[in-house]
């Protein structure tokens, strides 16, 4: 959704939180991501007026240092170009506090410089976005309560809290990490962040499926052969070896990202658009998908080595720093997920993630069958499947296959595609997905976040897979390729292939 300039989307019947503290704010997710959606916002006039963004982390800086990171971050990392009016306003909201996650008294004296900026009254609200690495979530909230700045202290029942993923390592932990927030704020007050949930393209499925007579009676067991979905990465695992190798493809992409974007393609049409109708029947999803017999059978994971990528060198899994000699984590991962209810019978979805690919790109094939009738097949022609292929990113956009005949005086049958290029529809300034967040937090809208009941049910679906292969040393691939061998043979003793993600026509529009 297109944020306009100066056509401010707060919600005037709900409580707009007056204070944003970060914790975590001298990482990189902050300057990158964080701080320049915020310049983004105060740019659109969303931000309220006495609006202040708090930054604490363990570091000793001045908030004039810390500013001055934060307008050099702006500049770097911003889409749109600076205008140094509304750089200087969003700056002289931001401050900093230094704070050691695990000392109580720093939280004390949190509150006292909360009070000092906000004066004694709280009733608007705060947020509290954890840009932490995940083992401290349990500290930080255990001393947001014992300091009393907790959601359930009726003074503060307008705070919220957000978390960036991974939530959780299992099914286990997730409750266990569920259950010590839960004991301090309720469940509307939280939001756990999958930012691909508001990128627009992921968003737009809902409209494609829901919105157009010529797709939704198309979209079920009776027309559609099988649905594909691809995240590839180009890139490996950027020096985050320790915190990768505990985690692996699985766990860092399967279970939020990919398992979202199966839930969006295959829900029936939700009651309304609110929140908890759209998560109702992503729950609905989940609680169908079929427990494999074999998870061994119909999944399959991969490790990269060293190779040769874009002309450059590429050092196996097991020489990057942090992670474990002979390590069994994955850096692929493919899957097959069968959808047990009358819409999906006998429609599987292939997923598939990886690392250092031979390009990124995300996006969702939905493949259809063959026609019914044999008018063609009869004269020998072997027609290709129609396919609808939503291109989340990079290069957004939809792409519908067809077959269409070759001019000439023979009929001759080739597969041609009808183009939608969002970028060239609607331009470059289109909403990143943190804008869009802080956008959604701040109205309290949930929508593009995961209620707990989905954490729930996916990890009980990936924990089954973890299970299987966690001993099972994993399938080599070359940097630069598709991934193992083996996840060719795994899809072709279905009798069907992967789509190789390749660049839309319109891409050069784009460039």
């Amino acid at each position: 959704m297109l944020l306009k300039k100066n056509s401010s989307m707060i919600q005037k019947d709900k409580k707009i939180p007056c204070t944003l503290v970060i914790f975590g704010a001298t990482g990189d997710l902050t300057h990158r991501k964080l701080i320049p959606a915020l310049y983004f916002l105060e740019y659109q006039n969303h931000l309220p007026k006495d609006f202040n963004i708090v930054c604490v982390a363990r570091r000793n800086k001045s908030p004039e240092e810390y500013r001055k990171e934060a307008k050099k971050s702006i500049k770097e990392f911003s889409r749109i170009k600076i205008d140094e009016k509304i750089l200087n306003s969003v700056l002289k909201k931001i401050h900093y506090q230094k704070l050691e996650f695990g000392n109580l008294y720093d939280y004390l004296g949190l509150i006292d410089f909360l009070k000092s900026i906000n004066g004694m009254d709280f009733k608007c609200g705060l947020i509290f976005y954890l840009a932490t690495a995940p083992k401290f979530f349990k500290t930080i909230i255990n001393n947001l309560a014992s300091s009393q700045l907790s959601g359930k202290n009726k003074k503060f029942n307008a705070n919220k809290v957000a978390f960036e993923k991974p939530f959780g390592k299992n099914l286990w932990t997730a409750k266990l990490l569920n259950n010590n927030i839960r004991k301090v704020f309720h469940e509307n007050q939280i939001y756990r962040i999958d930012h691909y949930l508001a990128k627009e393209l992921v968003q737009n499925l809902l409209v494609m499926h829901f919105g157009n007579s010529t797709f939704e009676p198309l979209w079920n067991t009776e027309f559609i052969d099988h649905v594909q979905i691809t995240v590839a990465e180009t890139l490996g695992i950027e020096g985050r070896g320790e915190y990768y190798d505990k985690n692996g493809s699985l766990r860092d992409v399967v279970q939020n990202h990919i398992m979202q974007l199966l839930c969006l393609t295959a829900m029936e049409c939700p009651e309304s658009l609110s929140a908890e109708h759209i998560r109702d029947e992503k729950v609905k999803v989940l609680k169908t998908i079929m427990k494999s017999n074999n998870p061994l059978k119909d999944s399959m994971k991969g490790q990269y080595v060293s190779g040769i990528q874009d002309g450059k060198k590429v050092k196996s899994y097991l020489g990057e720093e942090g992670v474990r000699k002979n390590s069994k984590t994955s850096t692929y991962f493919a899957i097959k997920f069968c959808i047990n209810n009358k819409k999906w019978k006998n429609v599987p979805f292939y997923v598939r993630t990886g690392k250092h690919l031979a390009d990124r790109a995300t996006e969702i094939v939905i493949e259809y069958k063959k026609p019914k009738n044999k008018l063609f097949k009869n004269h020998g022609y072997d027609l290709k499947n129609n396919q609808l292929i939503i291109r989340v990113q990079p290069d957004e956009g939809i792409i519908f296959k067809f077959n269409a005949k070759i001019p000439g005086n023979k009929i001759l049958i080739d597969q041609v595609s009808m183009d939608f290029c969002h970028g060239c529809k609607f331009g470059p300034n289109t909403a990143e997905a943190y804008e869009r967040l802080f956008h959604d937090i701040l109205n309290s809208d949930q929508t593009l976040f995961a209620r707990w009941d989905e954490v729930e049910y996916s990890w009980k679906i990936i924990d089954q897979i973890r299970d299987a292969w966690h001993d099972v040393k994993p399938y080599s691939y070359k940097p630069g390729t598709w991934g193992p061998k083996e996840a060719d043979k795994f899809i072709k003793k279905d009798g069907r292939s992967w789509n190789v993600p390749k660049k839309p026509s319109y891409s050069v529009l784009l460039d």
